[in-house]
């Protein structure tokens, strides 16, 4: 991605006076803000058109349905100044608007589900700052209790340890960070099985889902067990070689080395333990809405589950 700042030296109130756009590597805008100097502002997000036409508009904004021209063309028109800014510097103003935007006036709870690696951590997030809602990703509240213990040296069989560290979890200070580590995860899936600790922290986790203004959570069995109830529920999946894909290309993007029969081969026993275990199996819920990622790019399942959402809200705005 390219990231660029352009501000439009004028006095007109009806046009934006700073614009900030993110460019995708063929030369088409991915998202796009337009800031005016009245405090208002247009964004819109590409969709999965490769032309660029296929744009959500989300503010009074589209993108251009052309190619990014370069920033020295831009400032060609003495208009115009432009220049490249870093990805944090794009950042700050976009979540700056997303979170001036109206908060829900009525509780909303989004269920996401799906397995391992389908993006749904990734949709979870940016649906979280897009409605202004709570996120958790519960997956972190059973690697509290596995870190816990190891911590300690406690075996990781110790059921009565288990639960008293599933009590002490505080939601408020999981650190992903720290709970992402591959031996935490595999310590986890074995704490997981407790159906004791998964009690304690379903409750706790329906809590975080009632307080206000609501909440997105993400993890295995949220629309069928945490949330039955939840105003959305979506079920994200893709194969499982596009997963090991994904993560392979994120191991590699981050210097690291792996093989991809390997990571395939875990995701598939991943999934069988998820899906076959008894308690609370992995599965989508009976009125749930499914998004296949294998063939999505992130931007564009995050526009059909605004979409899915936005539907929802528009009929319980009219009940």
């Amino acid at each position: 991605m390219k990231y660029v700042h352009v501000r439009w030296k004028h006095d007109r109130a009806e046009e934006p006076s700073h614009l900030w756009y993110e460019v995708a590597v063929d030369k088409f805008q991915n998202r796009t803000l337009e800031l005016y100097a009245d405090g208002s502002a247009g964004f819109a997000i590409r969709g999965s058109a490769e032309d660029g036409s296929d744009d959500l508009e989300v503010g009074g904004t589209r993108n251009s349905t052309e190619g990014f021209p370069d920033v020295e063309e831009i400032n060609a028109d003495r208009q115009f100044e432009a220049s490249e800014v870093t990805a944090a510097e794009f950042e700050h103003p976009w979540r700056k608007v997303l979170a001036a935007r109206p908060r829900m006036t009525s509780l909303l709870t989004i269920a996401i589900d799906g397995p391992a690696g389908a993006g749904k951590g990734t949709l979870a997030r940016r649906l979280a700052d897009h409605y202004r809602l709570n996120l958790l990703d519960t997956g972190l509240t059973y690697r509290a209790v596995a870190h816990a213990l190891l911590q300690v040296g406690l075996p990781l069989d110790n059921v009565s340890a288990a639960e008293t560290a599933a009590r002490q979890v505080d939601l408020a200070k999981l650190d992903r960070a720290v709970l992402s580590a591959h031996a935490v995860g595999e310590a986890a899936s074995k704490v997981a099985v407790f159906p004791t600790v998964r009690r304690i922290l379903v409750e706790k986790q329906r809590d975080f889902a009632r307080t206000p203004p609501g909440a997105v959570l993400d993890g295995r069995d949220i629309g069928t067990v945490v949330c039955p109830d939840a105003d959305i529920k979506l079920y994200v999946t893709a194969s499982a070689e596009v997963r090991a894909k994904r993560r392979l290309a994120e191991i590699e993007s981050i210097g690291g080395t792996a093989k991809f029969t390997e990571i395939l081969a875990d995701i598939v026993r991943r999934d069988e333990r998820d899906m076959g275990r008894a308690d609370s199996p992995l599965k989508p819920a009976a009125d749930a809405h499914l998004l296949d990622t294998s063939e999505m790019a992130i931007e564009a399942a995050f526009l059909a589950a605004m979409a899915i959402i936005d539907d929802a809200l528009a009929r319980r705005n009219k009940a």
